[in-house]
Parts: C-alpha cells; structure tokens; sequence
C-alpha cells in the first residue's frame, strides 16, 4: 500500500518455555511421537487433534539445508511466503493476511503490536528444534492475530543429561558468512541451553541498477534458555533472547513507472534494529497431580531506527509485559497424564505500546484483557473432542468473542483419521493502524473494528503401504467481516464478506529405507468482498522434497523445488492512487543440499538455493534470490 515503507515495522515479544521439549510429528501425518505442544492451552496428542498441521523437526532442516525460517516454511501445506526485501518478509495461511498469522517463541507471541505481524527476516535457524504450523482459527487459545493460524518455533532446550554443544561454520555467494555455537548442560535438578548465532551477507542490490548498491543483511542473536526443579511437584524457568539486526534496502518509485522493473530505485537506506525479549515462568501439580497450573512474566522491548544516506530519517519503539496463568484438571480421574476429560483454563493480561517519530501524541497504549475455557474428551467409541470459548475485553475498541469446536475419529481397523472443525476467530487493529501517522500520506482510525471471521475444515490423514506412505487432504473456507483494508490516507472496515477457500494436500513415501519422497500442494481462492483477487496469495503452490541416504549412510543428498501460480499482486506508484491488482508470472525453483559425516563428530556440507538461476517475483517490483552456493562445517559434542 501507499504507506508500505512507513509500516515495515519489527517486533518481537517475550518468549517462554510452553512445556518440555518433545519430538512430534515429521509432516501432516507422519509420526514421530504423539504430542503437539502449541495444539491446547496445554500439549495434546496428535491423534486426537482436528485440525490440519505441519511439522518441520530440526532433522529435517539440517538435510534440507535450510539456514532461515522463510526457506524452511516455504511450499508447505497452505503457507505463502512473499519477501520484498532484506527486511521485509511476510507469511499468510489459508490466504489470510500477514497479520492473521500468529507466530509463537516458544509458546509466547512474536508478532509487532505496530503492525499486527511478524516478519520472518533475520531469525536463523541454529537454535530451532522445531517448528509447527497449525491451521486454522486458533484465536479462543491465543487470542487475537491467530485468525488463520498459528506458527509455533520451539527451540533448543537442555534435554539430555550431561553436556552437550556445537558449532558450525558457513561461507557462500553474496559475501554471505555464517557462524553459530550451542551448548546445553543438564544436572540432576535442571537444564541450560545456550546459543550464539551470526549471519551477514552483503546481498544483491534489489533495484538492479547499473552500479547500484547491494542490500546487506547481518544478524547476531544470542539466547539462553533454562529451567530448575524446586521441588517434586513444582518446577520454574526462565528465557532471554537478544537480537540484533543492521539491513539496507532501496526505496520505491514516488511517481508511475511503466513496469515493476523500474518500481524500486537504488538508494542507501538502512535500519538498525534492537530485539530483547525475556520470560520467566513457573509450574506446579496439585490435588495430588488432578490438576496443572502455570504462571508465565513476559516483556518485550524493541527499537528500530531508520537512516538514509547515512543519516536519521526516523525510528519507532515497541513494548509488550504480559501475565497469564493456565490450569488443567482432570474430570474422570485422579491423574491428569491418564485422564480421558480434561478442562481447561487460562486468564490474561497484556499491555502493549507503540512510537514512532513520525507519530504526533507521543507513546500510544492499550489493554487487554481475556478468560478462555477448552475442553478435551476421548471417548469410548474413538472419537476426540476438543471445544473453548475465550473472551477478549479492551479498553480502546470493542470486546471480541471466540469459539472452536473439532473433533477427530479413528476408524477402527484402519490407519485413517477424520477430522472436522469449525471455529469464530478476532484479529484485532494494529497500532499502525489505529494511531499512526506519515506526513501526507496516512492517519491512523481510531474507531476501527475487530476483523471477525468463520471458518470451517474437513479432512483426512491416511496411512498406506504398510506405513511407508501418509497422505493428508484438507479443504477449507474462511469468511470475514470487518476486513481492515487501505483506503486512500487511512484504514476502514470494509463492508462485506471477504472469502478465502481452497484444498491442502501432503503426501509422503517411503520409497525406500533410505529415500524419502515428500509432495504438498495447496489450491488457494482468496477475494475480497468486492471479488477482487486478494495480494500475494498464490491460487496454486507445490512443495516438492527429496532426500536420499548416501555413501553408506555417512551423508544425504536433499532436494526442493517448489511451483507458484496465479499469485496476484498490487502495482503500486503507477499513477494512481488505486492500484491495479494484476498476476505476476509463475515461478518454479530448485534447491540442493548435501551432507557428509567426515568422522562422527565432524560434518561437510554444501547448497545451493535457486540452482537454475530462476528470475522470480514473490511481490511486485522486487526479484528472489540469485543462484547462490554455499559450503559449510559443522562439529557436534
């Protein structure tokens, strides 16, 4: 939109430990244990769970060879990434809006209060142990932001006892070095992780100007992560994140331009941006065990500075401080671990405040208050219910309601699993959007509305071939109301329904015990209330994954190519102040990776991202990634 380049706002909240680590699922269906941790208000299994999902484990990011979570989420089961820039990359599920997808830190949001949505750039992947991408509405257990989904990244805790650590190394096209170290230790009583992880690349230059300037990339994050048994029925944790960020990027045309080649311009801008973000958290059995609770502190703040020619152009800020505390009681049982009915519960209270320099009225604040219920039922017959309500109260705009209702059923005898859901979830306003402010172009609305969607999904996940194969299909539509779109120099509720629907399918085969095949594709139609195609939500997106074991099982060799079709996109600064939304072409791109156990401790590897040289578009006027090729070293104790 007009605004874009004064809304490219980050931010990251405090994280917390949502439970012990534990493996989970592989993909869709494919089980490598039973647990899902960010699927309730407390972890459930995966079998009775009546949603669709995806899970990428760190197993899977090594032999991918995925250093960044953009590459790692990209082709997978109703996922669309679009990057227009070093700093500015967005995800959208089920063809919701960026700021529909709700991305947890180990349990606690990450999404910025100034722009309603997280952007992936900058966060690596070396301390990640896993990643889940739950689809669908998700709001009665996180509230607002989670209208089409929820992506969960939990990372490396202290798991086994002793001492372990690692380091690698990495150096590629682009002037691109990477370097990052962990080390975990864990005692009698309790665990620590520790991790340091550095990325830069001086990169390409976006506008593709003759004798034009690279937009670089450097990254440091640091992160430390522990927990302590104080007694046998209570333990507590703590976590710290701290990130730093320096990226440049080139500006966009001010006038009409004939052709997206000639939308971005070369210029020297930078932002310089500053993440800290902290929890701590304690949990305790009682009744014998019956029941669980759980208090989570968390704070975030964050800081961004924008320059231009190597001079302040502007900056703004962003805090959050969160309390919450969740319960879960067993009803048929004594035990919560063996009970067939659980209840539920959590209350909240957060604060959130935005400033930016361009802003007048100085910091902006608002509450928010909410009390959810869930309940989780195994019955007798195979069937698994889950069911909560939430209710959201602010204190700046009208209160929202809601609700999720799924089930899943075994079929006996069989290695299948149906499953439907239908749920009410909120996004609230941004900040941005309620009170910001750029000189000539917006001012914010205060009296905007909550979005409010209905959505609903059927599927299946089939096991066959003895197992060697999984298969999943999903199909799904969402309605909106109160849709929160651009117009002119502000934001209104747009009148009408805006509906998103389509099919998801993951397919995954063993072809043989050391080659895997894995094929997901996702028909998406998102349109505005209007019938105008909604921006940067392909129609079409296939992910396709090879990996095969090599040199005796010592190495692998990994490959992906992922299709995009009928993505449509606005063509901004063409002379108007509506934008067209045209198609931009369709795109198919491959990737490599491989890698070698030199002795048991010390591993090669290698990639290359867009091996064929591919000239794409994920958003109009920008261009992805160049054939680029990188080696690497890793060692492991």
């Amino acid at each position: 939109m007009i605004y874009r380049h004064f809304t490219r706002r980050l931010l990251l909240s405090a994280s917390c430990l949502a439970a012990p680590v534990a493996p989970v699922l592989a993909q869709d269906v494919t089980a490598l244990d039973d647990i899902l941790i960010s699927g309730a208000m407390f972890p459930v299994e995966a079998k009775s769970y009546g949603r669709a999902y995806s899970v990428v484990t760190a197993e899977q990011i090594e032999a991918r060879g995925v250093t960044d979570l953009a590459q790692a989420l990209s082709g997978l089961p109703g996922v669309a990434v679009a990057s227009s820039g070093p700093g500015y990359t967005q995800i959208r599920l089920r063809g919701g809006e960026s700021n529909h997808v709700l991305v947890l830190i180990d349990g606690v949001e990450a999404n910025s209060s100034g722009t309603g949505d997280y952007l992936l750039t900058g966060f690596g992947l070396a301390d990640v142990a896993r990643i889940e991408v739950l689809r669908g509405p998700q709001s009665t257990l996180y509230g607002a932001n989670a209208m089409s989904g929820v992506i969960s990244i939990v990372t490396r805790g202290a798991e086994a006892e002793g001492q372990s650590g690692g380091a690698r190394t990495e150096i590629g096209g682009q002037g691109s070095a990477a370097t990052s170290v962990w080390a975990t230790t864990r005692g009698a009583r309790g665990g620590l992780a520790v991790s340091l992880e550095t990325r830069a690349t001086d990169g390409e230059d976006a506008s593709r100007s003759p004798g034009g300037d690279t937009e670089y990339n450097d990254t440091t994050t640091l992160s430390l992560k522990g927990d302590v048994a104080l007694t046998e029925t209570l333990k507590a944790g703590a976590s710290l994140r701290r990130v730093w960020q320096d990226f440049g990027y080139d500006e966009t045309s001010w006038v009409g331009v004939a052709s997206p080649d000639d939308y971005v311009i070369d210029s020297d801008s930078s932002s310089r941006l500053n993440q800290t973000f902290g929890a701590l958290w304690v949990e305790g059995e009682v009744l014998g065990g019956r029941m669980v609770n759980r208090l989570t502190l968390s704070a975030m703040d964050q800081d961004r500075t924008n320059s231009v020619g190597g001079f302040y152009s502007d900056d703004d800020a962003a805090t959050q401080r969160a309390a919450k505390v969740t319960g879960s009681v067993a009803l048929d049982t004594a035990d919560l671990d063996s009970a067939a009915h659980k209840l539920n519960f959590s209350l909240e209270a957060e604060r959130e405040t935005y400033r930016s320099s361009w802003a007048p009225g100085g910091t902006f604040a608002r509450n928010t208050r909410a009390a959810g219920l869930e309940y989780q039922g195994k019955l007798a017959n195979g069937l698994d219910l889950q069911a909560g309500l939430r209710r959201d109260f602010n204190d700046v705009f009208e209160d929202g309601t809601s609700w999720n209702l799924s089930a899943a059923y075994l079929v006996p005898g069989q290695d299948l699993k149906l499953r439907a859901s239908l749920g009410r979830a909120i996004v609230n306003p941004t900040m941005f959007e309620q009170f910001g402010f750029a000189p000539g172009f917006y001012t914010g609305n205060p009296n905007l509305k909550p979005e409010e969607s209905l959505s609903r999904e059927i599927g299946a996940d089939l096991g066959f071939a003895g197992g060697r194969g999984t298969l999943g299909v999903t199909l799904f539509r969402d309605d909106v109301d109160n849709l929160i779109q651009g117009a002119g120099a502000t934001s209104v509720n747009v009148a009408g329904t805006s509906r998103r629907q389509g099919v998801e399918l993951a397919l995954g085969y063993a072809l043989t015990p050391g080659v895997d095949l894995g094929l997901d594709y996702t028909y998406t139609e998102a349109k505005a209330a209007d019938g105008t195609p909604l921006t940067r939500r392909p129609r079409h997106e296939i992910g396709v994954h090879a990996t095969a074991q090599t040199f005796g099982g010592r190495g692998s060799v990994s490959a992906d190519l992922r299709h995009v079709a009928g993505s449509h996109d606005a063509e901004w600064w063409t002379g108007s102040w509506t934008p067209a939304v045209t198609e931009l072409p369709a795109f198919t791109t491959v990737s490599l990776a491989a890698r070698y156990q030199l002795t048991d401790q010390l591993e090669l590897t290698g990639r290359v991202v867009n091996l064929f040289d591919a000239d794409y578009s994920e958003s109009w006027g920008y261009y992805g990634q160049e054939r680029t090729a990188y080696l690497g070293l890793g060692v492991k104790w």
